[in-house]
């Protein structure tokens, strides 16, 4: 019993005839013939009535239609995904910082989508380390991230230049310094923005009040503007997150103030229609940076 073997009993339902369900799969009748009495035989009960006008289900065969009927539309779907055409389609699968997916990602995408609707994409949103996890072990095709690792399998293209602020509720400079009695607000160990002031408050010599921990910008933002302490963001999210200027922006005083965020992608991956495509689209931002 095989696939093909379904195949056989549904155009054989359709056309209500063992010779015209011959025909439209250009097989021999005797084949559609031993395909049914295959299927019978498997399933231990008679499938068609036959006589002298053509074939009709039994009710067995009318059960069994209803799954033939869901492994061809499976099996012509993964043909659509699987199936390398010229014309993007399917899924493609894609990662990004929570930062870069609220503020860089809805123009690239909508453009994207656009262009090419039939693609479906799925994006998640993780810390730079577990997005580069996820690449190499080929769980998502590429990823937006803010550190690229040297790693021979990965390829890296440059797409935007993030300039870091620290955002405050208060004024978070003195006559002499930064104030060390604050607390500072980050993203779970990963984020590669925590590492930068993590760096940056060590070179000032800077001890935290304490570390408040957050896996969500909105959290993040929310605890800056309740007065809970200080973060660091790009200023792309700083302004479209504090548009009516609660904040205090500060920039950052750093060999890191300005981050690159890079698309990495394995090297020997399938290159797809529609990842070509979104690679194409991101060499084209690059370009008219």
């Amino acid at each position: 019993m095989n696939l093909q073997d379904f195949v056989a009993f549904y155009m054989v339902a359709q056309e209500k005839s063992i010779s015209r369900a011959a025909i439209r799969l250009n097989f021999v009748q005797s084949n559609i013939t031993a395909k049914i009495k295959r299927l019978e035989a498997e399933y231990e009960t008679q499938l068609f009535y036959r006589h002298r006008d053509g074939v009709t289900l039994t009710p067995a065969g009318e059960k069994l239609l209803t799954y033939a009927e869901k492994m061809i539309q499976l099996l012509n779907e993964s043909k659509r995904q699987v199936k390398h055409t010229a014309e993007p389609g399917g899924v493609l699968k894609i990662g990004a910082m929570e930062t870069a997916a609220a503020v860089r990602m809805p123009t690239i995408l909508a453009n994207y989508h656009m262009r090419y609707p039939e693609v479906e994409i799925m994006l998640q949103t993780h810390n730079t380390e577990e997005l580069t996890k996820k690449v190499l072990l080929y769980e998502i095709e590429g990823a937006f991230v803010a550190d690229c690792i040297a790693d021979p399998a990965l390829e890296k293209i440059e797409v935007f230049q993030e300039e870091m602020m620290l955002l405050s509720k208060r004024n978070v400079l003195w006559d002499n310094g930064y104030s060390e009695s604050q607390s500072f607000i980050v993203f779970q160990s990963g984020c590669f923005y925590r590492k930068v002031l993590e760096e940056w408050l060590l070179s000032e010599g800077i001890v935290p009040k304490k570390i408040m921990e957050l896996n969500s910008l909105d959290g993040i933002i929310g605890c800056v503007k309740a007065g809970l302490g200080v973060s660091m963001l790009p200023r792309e999210v700083a302004e479209q997150f504090d548009s009516h200027k609660e904040l205090i922006h500060t920039p950052l005083v750093h060999e890191n103030r300005f981050i690159p965020t890079y698309f990495i992608y394995r090297k020997d991956s399938v290159r797809t229609a529609a990842l070509s495509k979104f690679i194409d689209d991101l060499l084209c931002i690059k370009t008219a940076r």
